[in-house]
């Protein structure tokens, strides 16, 4: 109803109201004069119904006509600057909801393993059967915001613990990244160099699947792939409680039988700092479920000696093929590698120069300070429907060194001894979450790992792990 209403109204109301004023004057009887005043109350009722009507209006076009002139500015700034701040605020409100969309995707996994274990060489698990212990539990993470990357993984075994690997990353282009961190090294096959559970000579002597402290850069095109790192120290310290093995250092000093012998060896003290790596690969057959990639990779820096506070050097290289051929897969790799060490006197280590302390899992361990390794796997994965079971995986993985001059594992090194062998058969099965391996590792002079004897003679180790991923 608009104000020209209101007032046509009004004057209606007045002339109604003159008019009814008339029969008062001539009225003789009550009975007209009530009914005259009850009409009068009437209109005044009407009256003032229309002027609260008139009021609101008046005040709803007022509210109109401001939002209309000022554009609902806040006091001193401008249409233009208030509409900039909101869809400002609007865009920030935008982008951190995206952020914590992308941070809920975060993908969280945990493992938790037991295992079992009967060794040919211990008389007590030939006498009980060997035992079930607790293995392993690893807690990690993964995840991405925007070109943002990272990755953790924490583990936990009997007795010790230690990051696998922590690092972030950044993706420069669809091709290139870039990660920070405790990461692999770029070596020889990847991820792990070998197919099965237990591993191979040249895992266990650091040069597959071995993870350490720096930055490296991935590159993929195509069916190339290029990487190049810079590690300024291994791991996270002189240490060998880590999962990747490395020279691990230390100053401890050997301990003597009554008779002078040896009864263990301390410290060689050297560890690997400001290493270089890089690796190429091709991949024939790329995109495809029939690929063989070809690979070749060298990495080499510096040997640092914590006893003589001298520095020597270090160096490997490596042909690897990594093959994929429907269910099937094969892995071969050869590797030579040197270290040239600045080590104190035998007399106070009890270590010889003819070999290299390495450390990993919390157990030290010798290999040759110069020689070849070569390996190879095969594997076979195979889809089933036994039950609960949904895979069968089938592999074998078997490794070889040759050392440069003579080795032992034992007696700190001196000696010579056989090549060292070591051939790890086996399956796994996988029920949903629940998997096992189940593998028969047998051993020739295989670098004394976990008491494993070195006497030229064959050694077997019957072994179950079972457990859950989260």
């Amino acid at each position: 109803m608009t104000r020209t209403t209101f007032q046509t109204l009004a004057i209606a109301l007045g002339v109604s109201s003159t008019a009814l004023t008339a029969p008062h004057v001539f009225a003789e009887t009550s009975s007209e004069q009530q009914t005259i005043q009850q009409l009068r109350q009437q209109l005044n009722q009407m009256q003032q119904r229309l002027e609260r009507l008139e009021s609101q209006q008046n005040m709803q076009g007022g509210s109109a006509a401001s939002a209309s002139t000022q554009g609902e500015t806040a006091p001193g700034k401008s249409a233009e600057s208030q509409q900039y701040n909101s869809s400002s605020q609007q865009s920030l409100a935008e982008k951190n909801s995206s952020m914590l969309e992308q941070m809920q995707q975060t993908e969280f996994s945990a493992t938790m393993e037991f295992g079992h274990a009967i060794n040919d060489w211990d008389d007590t698990d030939k006498d009980t059967g060997g035992d079930i212990d607790f293995n392993k539990l690893i807690l990690g993470f993964d995840g991405e915001v925007d070109d943002f990357l990272y990755s953790f993984q924490y583990r936990f075994y009997d007795g010790y613990r230690f990051l696998h690997h922590g690092w972030l990353g950044y993706e420069l282009s669809d091709s290139d990244t870039i990660k920070v961190g405790l990461v692999q090294t770029p070596f020889g096959n990847m991820d792990y160099g070998y197919l099965g559970w237990y591993g191979t000579l040249p895992y266990l002597a650091g040069f597959n699947d071995n993870q350490n402290l720096g930055v490296k850069w991935h590159h993929e095109n195509g069916p190339w792939t290029t990487d190049l790192a810079y590690f300024k120290n291994d791991q996270l310290g002189s240490s060998n409680t880590s999962y990747g093995a490395n020279p691990p250092g230390g100053t401890a000093d050997p301990t003597f039988n009554d008779d002078g012998s040896i009864d263990s060896v301390g410290d060689q003290g050297n560890q690997s700092e400001n290493q270089l790596a890089a690796r190429a690969a091709y991949t024939f057959g790329y995109d495809t479920d029939y690929t063989t990639e070809i690979n070749a990779s060298a990495k080499g820096g510096q040997l640092y000696n914590e006893r003589t506070n001298d520095s020597g050097d270090n160096w490997a290289a490596a042909l690897g093929l990594n093959g994929n051929y429907g269910n099937w897969s094969v892995q071969l790799q050869g590797t030579h590698y040197e270290y040239h060490a600045k080590n104190a006197p035998e007399s106070e280590t009890g270590i010889s120069d003819n070999v290299i302390q390495i450390g990993a899992f919390d157990f030290n361990y010798l290999i040759p300070a110069k020689g070849q390794m070569y390996n190879v796997s095969l594997a076979y994965s195979m889809d089933v429907d036994w039950g609960p079971i949904e895979n069968v995986y089938f592999f074998n993985d078997y490794s070889y060194i040759s050392p440069d001059g003579d080795y032992s594992a034992i007696n700190g090194g001196d000696g010579s001894m056989n090549d060292p062998q070591l051939n790890d058969l086996g399956f796994k099965l996988t029920a949903g979450p629940y998997y096992a391996w189940f593998d028969i590792i047998t051993n020739k002079n295989g670098l004394n790992y976990f008491g494993s004897p070195v006497d030229d003679g064959w050694h077997t180790s019957y072994q179950t792990h079972f457990g859950i991923n989260f």
